[in-house]
Order: structure tokens, then C-alpha cells, then sequence
């Protein structure tokens, strides 16, 4: 092996260059445009390829490395990921880990605030096949809450604009002694914390013209 042939192996070991295409279908790969080629299909490393996978495609502009046994480009393995000027990381704040998502949606964990972020998604969906546990001595629900089910609660329930709702097949059943404070308590139209009955008198008197 000459001497320029050597210097062009050493040179294929490592090189750096932009994703040029994306194949998402079985296998995936993509190809890299280094140096004014552009290299055939190649593999690209993920977070985690066994038991516990991951999906995180590369996308096109994209720097990467590229590693390649021999020298041989056609047995590259492509490395993600080179922040560059035109992708920059999308934080540049020590305290921060940020994901940024190309629809401009964001994740992002303050440890030094011990604050965890998403912002700019549009549904969130999540499903346990037994049981979700949310434990926190405050929680805040800025907007409508609709729940399908039953519903107990076992602390106190209070509410500070009113409360709406009808009777579905169980009808409305209050189990247990209910105090009603400061303010009318009526019943299609009457109050009933003050109303007549006609000629009945308070004090168990009896009704007038009764013998």
C-alpha cells in the first residue's frame, strides 16, 4: 500500500459532515455529505439499541461524525450530534436540559430551579393500565376539568364560582349530615329556609278550621 492510499484510509476514519437524506423504513439510515461526496445508506447510533430502545431520527442538515472502520466509507457508523450556526442548541444555560421539537414545541428541566417544563404542545396523552398517582400538597387546574367516571374525593371539596350539574342514571344522592350557610337554599323556585305554609302556624300549631 502506497503512501497516498494510507493517508487516505487515516483520513476516512473520522470524518465530520451534514445529513443529506433520511430513510425512516426498516433498516433506517442516512446519507452524509463529507467532503464533497455523499456516502451510500448508512446506520446511525441511537440513545439505546437493546432491550430498551429509542427512536430519534437524525434530520437533514444535520452535523454529524462519521466513523469508519478501515477507512472505508461504505462501513461507516453515523454519530449525532454537531451543534453548528445554523442549528444551534436550543439553551445556553448551564442549569438546563432542553429538547426542542421541530414544530417548536420544548421540554425543559431547571435543576437549579427545580422546575420542569412543556410548553408548545398541542394534546397530552397519557395511559396507565392500573392506576395514576399524582402527590402534591397543591395542585392547579387553569382551565375546564371534565372526568368520565366516578369521582371521590376524600378531603375537602370547595369551590369559588358556583357549581352546575344534572342528575345522570344514579340521580344526585348526599349521604350524611349538610349544613347550608349565608345565603338562600331553594328548589325549583322556592326557598326553602323561608317560606309560608299557607295556615300553618310555627310551633306545631294546628292548621286553622282544624277540629
Amino acid at each position: 500500500m502506497d503512501t497516498a492510499e494510507l493517508a487516505r484510509l487515516l483520513e476516512n476514519l473520522i470524518r465530520t459532515g451534514t445529513v443529506a437524506e433520511v430513510r425512516h423504513t426498516r433498516p433506517p439510515a442516512v446519507r452524509v455529505r463529507t467532503g464533497g461526496i455523499t456516502t451510500t445508506w448508512l446506520p446511525w447510533c441511537e440513545d439505546r439499541a437493546g432491550g430498551t430502545r429509542t427512536w430519534n431520527p437524525p434530520t437533514v442538515g444535520e452535523q454529524v461524525v462519521l466513523l469508519c472502520p478501515s477507512g472505508d466509507l461504505s462501513n461507516g457508523i453515523v454519530l449525532c450530534a454537531i451543534p453548528s450556526d445554523d442549528a444551534d442548541v436550543p439553551s445556553h444555560d448551564g442549569n438546563q436540559t432542553v429538547t426542542l421539537y421541530p414544530d417548536g414545541a420544548w421540554t425543559a428541566y431547571d435543576h437549579g430551579a427545580g422546575l420542569l417544563s412543556v410548553h408548545g404542545v398541542n394534546t397530552v396523552f397519557l395511559e396507565a393500565a392500573t392506576s395514576v398517582l399524582v402527590k402534591c400538597p397543591d395542585t392547579t387546574f387553569d382551565g375546564n376539568v371534565t372526568v368520565k367516571g366516578n369521582t371521590t374525593i376524600q378531603g375537602l371539596l370547595a369551590f369559588q364560582n358556583g357549581i352546575a350539574g344534572q342528575g345522570g342514571e344514579n340521580g344526585n344522592v348526599i349521604r350524611g349530615d349538610l349544613t347550608h350557610q349565608d345565603g338562600k337554599l331553594s328548589s325549583n323556585g322556592v326557598v326553602l329556609d323561608n317560606h309560608g305554609h299557607g295556615a300553618v302556624q310555627r310551633g306545631g300549631d294546628w292548621t286553622e278550621g282544624t277540629k
